[in-house]
């Protein structure tokens, strides 16, 4: 007849540590605002980064759309991909109302740089300048702050 009584201490820690795991996993399941603030200010300060090592275009007479056109090419993934990254964050079950209107805003934003981009590239001076007041009255920078987002609040960040 087999013997178990050397297996048991064994089969106890197993069991202890998946006991231990489970509470775990159901102590820290409550994502709150504050973990949503903190992930999205990280995607923040990475894009607010990269935008700053971009060299911005410089004035030269005839030539500012072009530079300009080639700055957007630059600087425009950077936006899509912080947008992209902060709507894919999990969403906590606090203050959905305004977050809703960021995550709107900042979709505005991305868009209207996608339309700066191409007046631009179309040498469309009219163009460049009224999407520029756009970006300039856009609420991203606000409803960010109101959320309780730091760096994405951050006037002349990647939002405006």
């Amino acid at each position: 007849m087999p013997t178990y009584h050397r297996d048991v201490p064994c089969l106890r820690a197993i069991v202890a540590v998946l006991s231990l795991a489970a509470l775990l996993a159901g102590c820290g399941s409550k994502y709150t605002k504050s973990d949503f603030a903190a992930r999205a200010d990280g995607i923040c300060t990475n894009a607010i980064n990269e935008i700053r090592s971009l060299t911005p275009p410089t004035a030269a007479s005839g030539q500012e759309l072009r530079a300009l056109s080639q700055y957007l090419g630059k600087l425009l993934p950077i936006v899509q991909s912080e947008a992209n990254q902060i709507r894919a964050l999990r969403r906590p079950d606090a203050d959905q109302a305004t977050l809703g209107r960021y995550l709107s805003a900042q979709a505005d934003v991305v868009a209207e740089y996608r339309r700066l981009a191409a007046a631009a590239k179309r040498g469309d001076a009219q163009g460049v300048a009224s999407a520029e007041a756009t970006l300039q009255a856009s609420p991203v920078a606000t409803l960010a702050a109101q959320y309780g987002l730091r760096d994405c609040g951050t006037p002349g960040g990647t939002g405006v």
